[in-house]
């Protein structure tokens, strides 16, 4: 196990154990935080480009795994 895995494994172990409402909420706060903030960190066409995509997605105008891969099959053909 990684020093990483392990730090990983310690800190869960601690919060499965807190039953401190308080605590766990801070925790994901900080957990959404740092997860958010990576966005920020896109230069601004990549995040307008996410922004689309993710309205798009919500119009369900998405294609499946399978339609993606017979026409990625189909742009190598050529």
């Amino acid at each position: 196990m990684s020093k990483l895995e392990v730090k990983q494994a310690m800190i869960a172990k601690q919060v499965f154990n807190t039953s401190g409402e308080e605590v766990l909420d801070h925790v994901k706060a900080v957990l959404e935080s740092r997860s958010a903030s990576w966005c920020k960190s896109l230069p601004a066409k990549v995040r307008k480009e996410v922004e689309v995509s993710l309205a798009q997605a919500d119009r369900k105008e998405t294609v499946s795994h399978a339609d993606a891969m017979k026409q990625i099959r189909a742009w190598r053909k050529r």
